[in-house]
């Protein structure tokens, strides 16, 4: 019997699908995502010393930190305007390449005869209109593009789904469409394919976070010495 997928199954579908796509589309873009993420490293690299070499300057003339006149430094500011620009490169790109890649990869899987994309067939989802029949065409891509305005409120819309009874999203209400699954248990290995996200995410903040830190701190080094 099909109920109203919830909300980690619906999830753990969805990064399956992603991870898949992000798979097809890294050997496309991995030299210049690589070369653009080094650019911005310099960026900021350039900001720090600008920062504090002017905060150094600030200090050996006496005075006491001036954090107004920091801002309105015009080499930081400029500073500032490069790694934005930077930032906008290194993530513009392939954000846009694997939105349209995964637009492609979820029309075609639920016009298909799974009603949903491989990620979601992997969980037993299917896509369905509120008569319950496939979604077609058309309304598969306004389904996909309702999809930006549950991205534009930060996630809220996703998280919609997790709202019972119907456990709808922003853009299955949108659409006019809901994501079915066989009322099972979520599967041990989608559980763990979940944790896993987690891991890898926590893994990742901790060794950016302490890559920044040393940047920073080589910063500090070259404005005092």
């Amino acid at each position: 019997m099909s109920a109203p997928a919830r909300f980690w199954p619906r999830y753990a579908a969805w990064s399956l699908d992603a991870a898949m796509v992000a798979a097809l589309i890294a050997p496309f873009l991995w030299t210049r995502t690589a070369r653009e993420l080094r650019a911005l490293e310099q960026g900021f690299i350039d900001l720090l010393d600008r920062f504090y070499g002017a905060l150094a300057a600030q200090l050996d003339a006496g005075g006491a930190p001036n954090v107004f006149a920091l801002l309105s430094d015009t080499s930081i500011e400029r500073a500032i305007a490069a790694l934005e620009t930077s930032l906008l490169r290194a993530i513009g790109v392939p954000t846009l390449v694997f939105a349209i890649a995964m637009l492609g990869w979820h029309v075609a899987g639920e016009c298909s005869r799974w009603q949903g994309s491989p990620g979601k067939h992997a969980l037993g989802l299917r896509v369905v209109d509120r008569a319950g029949a496939a979604p077609g065409i058309a309304r598969s891509v306004a389904r996909q593009f309702a999809g930006l305005l549950s991205w534009l409120t930060l996630n809220i819309g996703h998280a919609m789904a997790a709202i019972a009874p119907h456990h709808l999203t922003l853009h299955d209400r949108l659409s006019g469409t809901r994501v079915v699954r066989d009322d099972a248990p979520l599967p041990a290995w989608a559980r763990g394919w979940i944790v896993l996200q987690a891991g890898i995410a926590a893994a990742f903040t901790f060794l950016v976070a302490g890559h920044l830190a040393s940047l920073a701190q080589a910063a500090v080094e070259r404005a005092l010495g």
